[in-house]
């Protein structure tokens, strides 16, 4: 009778150490099908970034009403002499003519609603092989004129004003301004410092246009190459 009671106990404590077991396994399995199915949903919703700014733009210099796209100027890059001014159109024909602001209007009339704003990038190299790359937005984006030692630049809205007017200070930007226009002047040490300058222009609704580096990522877009050339 004993030993019979001994035996049972033992079957009891073999049953309930398997049960235990049978469970942890269950339980672990469930966890890692759990991390496998939220990894595989964190892969789907992925960032992916779709463009849907049909806007053209381009570079222009001209004077009566008819404009010349520019994409490559060349300049002496003396010091602190005017490199051009530089007016943007929301087009990329080769030759464009009309009222530089009903250029400007009857693109932005043609939706219900505007919303696309224009900014530019200043891309170059040194000859000691250290870079510039950086967005310019507003105004507060440039100190004074001052983009870099090696170039100062002025940004003008030439659409919502008249006759001679300054450049477009940070106390006067709000989502009314057009930076519609650029002046580039080159430094002191311009020449010595640097083969040209990249300056691209683009138009943009939304964060989203711009990747987590800050660089623009839409179609939009036009690059002017300022070269040296005495």
């Amino acid at each position: 009778m004993f030993m019979k009671k001994i035996i049972l106990v033992l079957l009891i404590i073999l049953l309930t150490g398997c049960s235990f077991n049978l469970k942890k396994e269950m339980k672990e399995t469930d966890d890692t099908g759990n991390i496998e199915e939220q990894e595989e949903v964190e892969e789907e919703i992925e960032d992916v970034y779709q463009d849907d700014n049909p806007l053209k733009i381009s570079f222009y210099q001209g004077s009566n009403s008819v404009y010349q796209k520019v994409s490559v100027f060349k300049s002496p890059l003396n010091s602190f002499k005017d490199i051009g001014i530089f007016s943007i159109i929301l087009d990329d024909k080769d030759e464009v003519r009309g009222n530089y602001k009903e250029l400007y209007n009857n693109v932005k009339n043609s939706y219900s609603d505007f919303k696309f704003k224009i900014g530019y990038n200043i891309s170059f190299t040194l000859k000691d092989g250290s870079s510039y790359d950086e967005n310019i937005l507003k105004p507060i984006d440039l100190f004074d004129y001052t983009f870099s030692d090696y170039l100062y630049i002025w940004l003008y809205d030439d659409i919502n004003t008249s006759g001679w007017h300054s450049h477009i200070e940070e106390k006067d930007y709000n989502e009314n301004t057009v930076m519609s226009s650029i002046k580039l002047m080159s430094t002191a040490l311009s020449r010595e410092a640097v083969d040209g300058f990249n300056i691209t222009v683009f138009t943009y609704d939304s964060d989203d246009d711009f990747d987590d580096d800050d660089h623009y990522r839409g179609n939009s877009k036009f690059t002017l190459k300022i070269v040296y050339e005495e």
